[in-house]
């Protein structure tokens, strides 16, 4: 539980989502083995583009997962906006 907890609050910490911009939501689509999925969401307005994950055994699997994709996806933006600077 604590590196869980250490995770999410190193992701709210993130240069790029100090106000918790970007998150991370996650379902459950059908009955299946693998029925959970994961999606990256911005507040107040849409992305234009979905960041998603699917096929995962439990919650945690893919909660998990959509954090790990969370962090990749902020240190890009960071990258990305260093460049264009």
């Amino acid at each position: 539980m604590q590196i869980a907890l250490t995770r999410a609050v190193a992701l709210n910490m993130h240069p790029d989502n100090k106000s918790r911009t970007y998150f991370v939501v996650v379902s459950r689509r059908g009955d299946g083995a693998f029925p959970f999925c994961w999606e990256i969401q911005r507040r107040r307005q849409a992305m234009g583009v979905k960041v998603s994950g699917s096929g995962y055994r439990s919650y945690r699997a893919a909660q998990d997962a959509g954090s790990e994709a969370l962090a990749k996806f902020l240190d890009d933006f960071s990258e990305e906006a260093e460049r264009s600077r």
